[in-house]
């Protein structure tokens, strides 16, 4: 995750790190960490409550950190973000998907 990035649209927008840790639902000792870069790895549901607080598509949040990376590959599918937010606020054991994974392939 970038954490500048975010930094730099809170900054933007004229938002406190107080603020949007109230806009968003997420601590704010957690938003410092990512934006000092001392927490790379948020889950999908922590970057998805940023994202809406900060009114950025979060497709574009979360390619901006893959197009950093040589070799990342194609562009995310909003669809399968769509889903993988779908699954990270279901009940699924992360084991029972792997299988069902295993099956489908």
């Amino acid at each position: 995750m970038d954490g500048k990035k975010i930094r730099d649209l809170r900054l933007k927008r004229g938002l406190s790190l107080t603020e949007l840790s109230r806009l968003s639902g997420v601590s704010k000792s957690y938003l410092s960490f990512i934006e000092r870069g001392k927490q790379t790895n948020p889950s999908l549901e922590v970057i998805e409550k940023i994202s809406k607080a900060l009114k950025i598509d979060l497709q574009t949040l979360i390619t901006s950190q893959t197009k950093n990376i040589k070799n990342s590959g194609p562009e995310i599918d909003k669809e399968v973000i769509q889903l993988a937010l779908e699954m990270s606020n279901s009940n699924i054991d992360k084991e029972k998907l792997r299988q069902l994974i295993k099956i489908l392939k």
